[in-house]
């Protein structure tokens, strides 16, 4: 077998392989990984004055809300004095939500520096930290809607974006950005009642509503739908493997067909020369598998880390699967092509002596 066939069968099993894996493992991984009591309302745009009356209201009707976030929209612009550069990453590129807390939010665990930050100080989110390249002492500069402003960072968090509360990029110290126009959010879970959502509406009609739950529903549905369609992926990537499978096979056995009126001339036995085939295929079956399985592990990889940003684990069922499957197919299929290739009574004719 030649190297692109080699190649060929390898990249047959890794395909079906990832398709029957991110069926079966990551798009479950995925919604599974949503917290539970996570919230499924967000209510936007309150003014300080209807934080106490939205609080009140939620009360009422025996809703816990979570924290109450003053907002300000600012765009970071310098990073040490110098000006930021905009492809460093997208964030440059637009406005954030800049607030403040006193306390530190229980998901976002510190990673480097002490909490709380004091006057002139901003704590950071840190992977947005790596991405521009700046550490705890480092000076940012912020443009909001009235004035520059700069804080030195004294703290790194690591956040927690799957956990679908509001989380932030960077948390000022309480009166740090009062000078700016500001906003407040705050985010509750309640099954679905649209008689009270109606009320909530009606009680502060400039209030913005948004609802994760329903957005999460339509994730779901058309996840579903994405799984239904690799369903049939996986149907026609199996047909057309084998199919490609059987054309390589095929192409092999007319390359070899010299070889083995050569090995039959010299006397070699029908039953040993349909041994070697099984076990040449058998062996091929393993290789192309153990390579699949590499290929595969590293497509999983950049799937669970960059996409969907899960801890990666390696796949041991894929390292015993495809080997086993690789072998068990191949010597299926090389064998009994093989075996065909010796019934052929013109293809082993003697050489009689002149």
């Amino acid at each position: 077998m030649t190297l692109s066939q080699l190649a060929a069968f390898s990249l047959s099993f890794m395909l079906l392989a990832l398709l029957l894996v991110m069926r079966g493992d990551l798009l479950d991984r995925w919604q599974q990984q949503l917290p539970a009591d996570a919230p499924n309302y967000f209510l936007l745009n309150l003014t300080q004055q209807q934080v106490p009356q939205v609080r009140d209201f939620l009360q009422q009707h025996h809703i816990k809300a979570e924290t109450f976030y003053p907002i300000v929209r600012a765009r970071l612009t310098e990073l040490n004095g110098k000006k930021a550069d905009p492809k460093l990453d997208n964030a440059l590129n637009r406005e954030l939500n800049l607030t403040w807390q006193a306390e530190r939010p229980d998901h976002n665990p510190l990673v480097a520096g002490s909490w709380p930050p004091q006057a002139g100080e901003v704590s950071m989110e840190v992977e947005l930290a790596d991405r521009l390249g700046v550490k705890p002492g480092d000076t940012l500069t912020f443009s909001g809607d009235t004035q520059q402003f700069s804080a030195k960072i004294t703290s790194l968090r690591k956040v927690d974006w799957e956990s679908l509360r509001p989380n932030f990029f960077f948390i000022f110290p309480p009166g740090a950005l009062d000078q700016q126009p500001q906003t407040w959010l705050t985010s509750f879970r309640m099954e679905s009642d649209p008689a009270m959502l109606a009320q909530l509406n009606r009680a502060f009609p400039t209030l913005s509503l948004l609802d994760v739950g329903s957005m999460l529903k339509q994730i779901g549905q058309v996840l579903a739908q994405v799984s239904q369609a690799l369903e049939i992926m996986v149907i026609l990537v199996t047909v057309c493997g084998v199919l490609l499978l059987m054309a390589q096979i095929q192409v092999g056995m007319r390359q070899r067909r010299q070889e083995l009126v050569v090995y039959r001339t010299l006397g070699a036995s029908k039953r040993l020369l349909r041994g070697t085939l099984w076990c040449e295929f058998a062996l091929l079956g393993v290789v192309s598998g153990i390579a699949a399985a590499l290929g595969a592990e590293a497509a999983l990889w950049g799937l669970q880390r960059k996409i969907f940003d899960f801890p990666w684990e390696p796949d041991w069922t894929l390292w015993f699967a495809l080997p086993l499957c690789g072998a068990l197919l191949l010597s299926l299929c090389g064998g009994w092509l093989g075996v065909r290739l010796l019934k052929g009574k013109a293809l082993f004719r003697r050489f009689e002596a002149a």
